[in-house]
């Protein structure tokens, strides 16, 4: 066990020195192409109102302009670090593949949905109806349910065991679920990431503690890539404290999102994770409450949606909603510390 420990934080330490060279040359590329944020007030989908709100909430008038596609650092430097320095088994390649595919599809997100059309009213409020978004969310699923498929084909994942109570064997049906679910929780850490600091501080904290988790279950085919990603998040959150020099976006949230999944997954250790993340479980619930609310009820049920900005409509500072978000996580993550050792 030592051994592992050591090379994985070694690992850590040599990934902390590439993301703090990187980082910086990669601001500078983001403003040479004009990836930048630029929020203008437009239409709420096919309803009634605008974005006024959100847009006062985003401080538009001085955070436009802000790099938007910052999480091409992990995208980029985290399988680059496991390609150079990890032994690829069969289970770790599914999981770079899916890694790459949702930073790619965060990328593309990014690039052509958001940035490209920036300018274009009538598109931009088209990309917030209901329509839009479940024909985005369909065709991930099934990117998720083509990764559980390669997942299966490696014969090494076979059943899922529940907390040793559950043991479920796999089937092409449960499969489809699988890929909902992981979907899902890419959704989730996506929509986390809403305000400086949020997601890769509340991604960091869940890091941190499947880390612990799965050092004392004496479970190490993940520790050192959960290392490498540790090791960027850290330079991702220098760079992310307000006012951020970036936000993440796609290319960083899905394969965040993603990552913890996985190796939940792979670990028997979905309980612990759910608790670990349920914070964004909950920032998703409450989008699609919203979202659902407003296309069948027409009638908000939220200021703003997801919640965190609801809390930040009725006054509370960013780094308020940040902090406590970021605090109700280590308390989850302890609790789901303590339900994956059961």
């Amino acid at each position: 066990m030592s051994e592992i420990l050591k090379q994985s934080l070694q690992y850590l330490f040599l990934t902390i020195i590439v993301s703090s060279i990187f980082a910086p040359i990669m601001i500078s590329i983001l403003y040479k192409f004009n990836q930048v944020s630029g929020i203008k007030r437009s239409k709420i989908g096919a309803g009634e109102g605008d974005n006024t709100l959100f847009m006062k909430i985003m401080k538009s008038a001085t955070t436009n302009g802000t790099p938007n596609m910052g999480g091409i650092l992990i995208w980029i430097v985290v399988p680059l670090m496991v390609l150079l320095l990890v032994p690829l088994t069969p289970i770790i390649k599914v999981f770079l593949f899916g890694f790459i595919l949702f930073g790619f599809w965060g990328f593309i997100d990014v690039v052509v949905f958001t940035n490209g059309f920036k300018h274009n009213e009538k598109i931009r409020a088209f990309q917030e109806t209901f329509e839009w978004r479940m024909g985005k969310l369909t065709f991930s699923i099934l990117l998720n349910i083509l990764v559980m498929y390669f997942l299966f084909r490696t014969n090494l994942f076979t059943s899922i065991s529940i907390l040793d109570l559950l043991y479920i064997n796999i089937t092409p049906i449960l499969l489809i679920f699988m890929g909902a679910i992981g979907q899902f929780a890419i959704y989730a850490a996506e929509l986390t990431d809403g305000a400086d600091g949020l997601m890769i501080g509340i991604f960091t904290i869940i890091n941190f503690a499947m880390i612990l988790l799965l050092t004392v279950q004496q479970q190490y085919e993940f520790l050192p890539i959960l290392c490498i990603i540790l090791g960027v998040q850290i330079i991702d959150l220098y760079f992310n404290i307000p006012p951020a020099r970036f936000w993440n976006g796609g290319p960083g949230a899905m394969p965040l999102g993603y990552t913890m999944f996985f190796v939940a997954l792979v670990t028997d250790n979905i309980p612990a994770y759910l608790l670990m993340s349920s914070i964004t479980w909950l920032i998703m619930a409450s989008s699609a409450i919203q979202i659902i609310s407003m296309k069948f009820f027409n009638k908000r049920v939220f200021k703003i949606a997801p919640i965190h900005h609801h809390f930040q409509a009725n006054g509370w500072p960013q780094y308020k909603v940040t902090m406590r978000f970021w605090l109700f996580t280590v308390l989850t993550s302890i609790i789901g510390i303590y339900i994956g050792l059961l």
